[in-house]
């Protein structure tokens, strides 16, 4: 009879400590508390043209809708492909009226440079060489006590899967060796075909490599804008921005369809986390 009256007494000392740490509820108050951090709000964009076109660089009349379209989303920071050089990048700055300050990336071994752009005047610039290729990174406060933001614009190449998966193994290599209080974000056209028309070629090195370099990057960072769906013509799903799995909790991942000008060939992708 004692036996029954003192597991019943426990189950019901269990069942209330179950209602009192009910991991629900938990969650949600950790989430509460992620939305009342910091926002950030980033954006990345291959300004680019077609490849059918003579020059499929970023054309400099096209920087004023560019600028328009900056500004119009008011992110934090920003990162473009596939600029020409330092004079369409100094162009673009006055475009925006002084909102923002920048950087590009040395040119490597290609024609065209990657460029980042944030809004705290008391940014830093840092290159980082990959795969023969530079990207480069801004590194910024949201405010002075907030950890540092670290966001890289990067572009792989656009013909081999191979050249690809070596470039994004070195930049991730990179990123998650940065500083442990360190928050980073890296956005770009990662050009990875991991879903081919042709599934006869499911096995071939391109989506072998594609598939390899994809994995590498989940191994350490999250996909932010998996679910915001393509961002360039032809159905593609190239370009990425990937943070941290635990240190941001994802607000909003949204492809900007009607931005763009000329024959550009990619909508900017626009994500916003909460730190």
């Amino acid at each position: 009879m004692w036996a029954k009256i003192i597991l019943i007494v426990l189950c019901g000392v269990m069942l209330g400590a179950a209602a009192q740490f009910d991991p629900s509820r938990q969650r949600s108050l950790l989430a509460a508390g992620a939305r009342d951090g910091p926002r950030l709000r980033l954006i990345t964009w291959n300004i680019g043209y077609a490849e059918l076109e003579d020059d499929s660089r970023a054309h400099t009349k096209d920087l004023q809708a560019i600028a328009e379209t900056i500004l119009s989303n008011d992110p934090d920071a920003v990162a473009l492909q596939e600029l020409t050089g330092p004079d369409q990048l100094k162009i673009l700055l006055g475009r925006l009226k002084g909102h923002y300050k920048g950087a590009v990336a040395p040119p490597g071994n290609s024609d065209r440079i990657d460029a980042v752009l944030v809004k705290d005047r008391k940014a830093d610039f840092e290159n980082l060489p990959a795969g023969g290729k530079y990207a480069v990174a801004a590194l910024f406060h949201l405010q002075p006590q907030s950890p540092e933001i670290v966001f890289v614009s990067a572009h792989a190449d656009a013909f081999s899967a191979a050249r690809r998966r070596v470039f994004t193994g070195e930049l991730i290599d990179w990123a998650r060796n940065r500083p442990n209080g360190s928050i980073v974000l890296i956005g770009g056209d990662f050009n990875f075909e991991l879903n081919p028309k042709d599934e006869s070629h499911l096995y071939s090195d391109n989506v072998k490599n594609d598939s390899e370099a994809y994995s590498y990057a989940l191994k350490y960072f999250r996909d932010l804008g998996r679910d915001a769906g393509e961002t360039a013509a032809n159905d593609r799903r190239i370009d990425y921005l990937f943070g941290p799995a635990e240190k941001v909790l994802l607000r909003r991942a949204e492809v900007l369809r009607n931005a763009g000008a000329g024959q550009m060939d990619h909508w900017p992708l626009l994500i916003e986390v909460a730190l």
